[in-house]
This record gives structure tokens, sequence and C-alpha cells, in this order.
């Protein structure tokens, strides 16, 4: 990997962990400390571990396994100086990882293992940090229990396990899905054009789906979403540095298959594990009413026309990464006032029912003509609470992701 690619690698993490106030300490087979970011970063007051040196022999630290479950925290930490008869301070989270299996292992080329070291205290920061956030996907949850009780016996069974995997879902909350959750928008563009609305439901700790909206100028809207496969800390790296390079790439001058092939350019020198990223990137012109877009290997994404019919932007170009180069092509639309776009990821459409049937497009259209009649916010509920009808057991196997934005109808 070259320095630049290094260089972006390192910035991203360093925000990362500046984000979460975590540690980064690479290790070689000696267990002698290689690597350390943010450099000088301390675990306690005065508690800096030394380069070249072993870990106990700078710093003592006490390791307690805390869990047992694999996707679940294993361990916690304690550190201190060496000798001192007890160990006292807050307490760390630690997560192992072999140096194969990191993105940013080419950091560290000497590293064969590496300890990532979260302090507690930063999960009660970012709980109210997010607040709000958790407040509205909690009522969202409720709204669509309270329609499952109304169903039959059946589907209040399925209600009760879905309970337990919502009550799941939240206690298994951590940092790195609040860190996720503060990549996703925390507002729409203002304006006359369009208005979105989206439902964002994690499968469990981390996944890789990620949207975002940009007003490029005053007739131009962009959107992008895109997958990278997996569950994990790596897909969630990953998921930071498109965000990071969707924000400086993406201009009114630059076409979706332009952005597209820039974002593949660099992540074809990133990615050196088994993920893989999906994505769409389109461009609305409210000029020319056009949409142009680039589909890398991404679902079908949707517009739902205002006499009922439906337009799908296929895939059109391979997914980022499979190869270093490539001519990435755009392919254009035409839409008009009282369309619905509906731009999503796989977990919706790979759920499957008791015949092992996927939902599919023809489900989200489907879903989407029943509420044509009520608001933006009432169709994205519809569309989740069909999928959960329709599923064989009513929990998410993957990310579930929906933004739908209207066409509005102007003088």
């Amino acid at each position: 990997m070259d320095q630049a690619c290094n260089d972006f690698v390192q910035h991203s993490l360093l925000s990362i962990l500046e984000t979460t106030k975590a540690v980064l300490l690479a290790f070689d087979a000696t267990d002698s400390l290689v690597g350390l970011l943010p450099e000088g970063a301390s675990l306690g007051e005065g508690l800096i571990p030394c380069p070249k040196a072993n870990l106990a022999a700078s710093i003592q630290a006490n390791f307690v396994k805390v869990y047992t479950s694999e996707q679940a925290w294993d361990e916690l930490a304690y550190f201190s100086t060496p000798g001192k008869a007890e160990t006292k301070g807050s307490p760390w989270q630690i997560h192992r990882y072999a140096s194969a299996d990191t993105p940013f292992a080419a950091l560290f080329p000497k590293a064969t293992h590496f300890i990532l070291a979260t302090p507690l205290p930063a999960y009660a920061s970012l709980e109210s940090l997010h607040e709000k956030s958790m407040a509205d996907h909690n009522r969202q949850l409720q709204a669509m229990n309270l329609k499952l009780r109304r169903r039959s016996h059946k589907l209040k069974q399925a209600m009760h396990i879905l309970e337990q995997r919502n009550r799941q879902i939240i206690n298994e909350m951590n940092l790195a899905v609040e860190l996720q959750k503060s990549l996703l928008p925390k507002s729409y563009p203002a304006g006359d054009l369009i208005s979105f609305t989206h439902r964002y439901i994690p499968m469990a700790m981390v996944g890789g789906d990620f949207f975002d909206i940009k007003q490029l100028d005053e007739n131009l809207v962009a959107i992008i979403i895109s997958d990278v496969s997996g569950h994990g800390v790596a897909p969630a790296f990953i998921t930071a540095m498109i965000r990071s390079s969707f924000d400086y790439l993406s201009s009114k001058e630059r076409s979706p298959a332009a952005v597209i092939g820039l974002l593949n350019a660099e992540f074809a020198k990133i990615i050196e594990t088994d993920h893989y990223v999906t994505a769409f990137y389109a461009i609305f012109d409210f000029n020319t009413m056009t949409c142009r877009y680039c589909n890398a290997g991404h679902p079908h994404q949707l517009i739902i026309h205002a006499d009922g019919s439906h337009s799908e932007m296929a895939a059109n170009n391979p997914i980022i990464g499979m190869l270093d180069q490539f001519d990435y092509q755009d392919s254009e639309l035409p839409f008009s006032q009282g369309d619905l776009l509906c731009f999503f990821t796989d977990g919706i459409i790979e759920s499957r029912n008791v015949e092992d049937r996927m939902f599919g497009t023809e489900g989200i259209v489907e879903a989407l003509r029943q509420a044509s009649n009520g608001s933006l916010e009432d169709s994205a509920d519809h569309v989740l609470t069909e999928l959960i009808q329709f599923m064989k057991d009513p929990y998410f196997e993957d990310d579930i992701t929906i933004l739908l934005g209207q066409i509005l109808e102007t003088i």
C-alpha cells in the first residue's frame, strides 16, 4: 500500500479514535509495542506505553473476561503503574485483532496483533449525545408493535419474538453502532423541490449501510447509498472511509460515474480483506427533470411514478474494489412531479418468508402502492410493517435501510 493510502487510512482511523477517545496499540510476536495511535496516548493518569517495550514493563494491565458470546464484548482491562499492589482507575473495553484481519494493518507492518482500548465512560457520553436518535428509534418500534398487536394470534407470537429481538438490539448497541449512526445525515436539505424520510434499523452491533444527501446547487440534488458486506469493526472503518471520500469527491462538476470511479480507485488499493462494497450514486437535475446515476453492483433502486408505474435503476457497473481500474458508466432516467424515489440496501429485498421466497423489489413496490394516499412517513412505516408480516421469522438477518424522496409538485 503506498504512502497516500496509508495517510488516508491513518487519517480515517485517527478521526474514529478521537471520536471514541480510544487507543490502538500494535504489538509484534514478542508482545512488544511497535505502534500507538494516537501518538503519546494515555491509558490513564500518566500511564503512557513505552514504544519497543513489553506492555507489562511500562504499564500493568489486569484483563477480566466478562462475556463469552462471539459478537459481544469479552474483556475489560484496568491499567496501573507496574509494581503497585492494586490496579486502580476506570475500566477500559478491550477488543483484540490479528494483523491480517484489520484494514489498518498496513500502518504497522511489524505488528502481529492489535488491542483497541475504549474507556467505558465514553459510552455514557455517547448515550446523552444520541438520546434523541434512540428515542426516535424506540418510538418507531413501538408504533410497529402497536400495529402487530391488532393482527392474528400468529402475528402476536411473531411480535413477541420481534420485541425480544428489538430489546436485544438495544442492549447490544455500543460505541461502534453510535459511530455508524453519526455518519448518517442529521437533517435533510431544505427546499421546495423534494422531501425525504428514512428508516434505519441495525441488525446487531455494527453494520455497513450508509447513505447521504447533498444539495449541489439550487436545482441539483445528489444521493448516495452504499452497503459494505459483513458486520464488525472492519465494515465500520470502511463505511467511515466512504463517508470521508464522498464528502470531498462529490460536486456538481463530477458525474456519478466519475465519483464512483474515484471511489473504486481508492478502495481497490485499501480493501485487502474479503469485504466488498456496493454503491448507488445519482444526481437529480430539476432543470431538465432527469436523473443521472451510476449503480455499482447495488440492488435496483426505484422510481414510483405518479401514474402508478415504476422504473428500476439497474446495476450497470461492477462493485467497488473488484477491479483496480474500470470505466464506470452513467445512465439516465426522467422523473416528474409527484414521483416517489425509493433507495434501499439488500437487507429488505433479501428477507425471506416461510416458503423461502424473497421480499424483492416487488414487495417494496406493492407496499408503496398500498400506502400511496398517505404521507411519506406512513409509506416508510408501511414498507417495514409489510416486510415483518412477510418474513418467516420476525427478526432481521441484516441491516435494514430505506430512504424515500417525494418529488414535490410546484406551481
